[in-house]
């Protein structure tokens, strides 16, 4: 029923903006799912069967070179939509698209989102435009980010981004982080070794909390405020 999907759709920022008289029969076909950690959505050039607007999961849209070495093209979480490629006019992801920390979903055929999508000029056509707007300059920075500079910077870029789309505690283990930036684990595990030192941060068994994120924002790149504006600008566009 609409009434639940309300509730659920709170913490996805496209789908909360939504008329909810309008767009009824749309919210009533959004279904609630529970994703895992790890657990993978599309495979690299997979056909794309559904979408999902997160709500409390964050994805993670992984390149893969030939030797099976993977870096994050970009995270994906309560503001956007997974599968944005549907509303480009494709049918399959170039990426494998990966839950990066557990939590729920809205999942919708790609077919209901056509659907909808051919309607003129609809709001929800408006809203993911806007989206793809912010998701190019994300990618983008990020991209740069990997190349201009150092690990630690990236680490805490990351992590404070991560922090804002949940908060709290962190559950990611240093593999998955490492499989994020496309470094080795090691390295990971040794800038993780620095930013607990010096109480930036603390972590025990998958889990971690930041304890000092001014420190941590300090520590980090120019690119985390810049994407940070970006996802504020984004959310305000939306509630217009």
């Amino acid at each position: 029923m609409v009434s639940t999907l309300v509730n659920f759709s709170r913490g996805n920022q496209i789908v909360a903006t939504l008329d909810k008289t309008l767009y009824r029969d749309f919210l009533d076909r959004l279904e609630v799912v529970q994703l895992s950690q790890g657990a993978a959505v599309y495979e690299a050039d997979s056909r794309i069967d559904y979408v999902y607007f997160p709500t409390t999961a964050v994805f993670s849209m992984l390149a893969t070179m030939e030797d099976g070495s993977t870096a994050e093209v970009g995270p994906v979480g309560r503001e956007g939509l997974v599968g944005l490629r549907i509303f480009l006019g494709a049918d399959t992801s170039p990426d494998r698209v990966v839950v990066h920390l557990a939590g729920n979903a809205l999942r919708l055929k790609t077919n209901l989102l056509k659907g909808e999508l051919a309607r003129d000029e609809t709001a929800l056509r408006l809203k993911l435009l806007r989206y793809t707007q912010m998701l190019l300059v994300m990618t983008g920075r990020t991209g740069a980010c990997s190349k201009l500079h150092s690990l630690e910077q990236q680490l805490a870029r990351w992590l404070l981004t991560m922090n804002d789309y949940i908060g709290g505690e962190l559950h990611l283990t240093h593999e998955l982080m490492a499989l994020t930036l496309g470094v080795r684990r090691a390295g990971i595990s040794v800038a993780a070794s620095d930013f607990r030192t010096h109480k930036l941060i603390d972590y025990a068994r998958g889990s971690i909390r930041i304890i000092n994120k001014t420190a941590l924002e300090e520590l980090s790149c120019e690119c985390y405020g810049v994407i940070k504006k970006e996802y504020e600008d984004l959310y305000s566009d939306l509630s217009k």
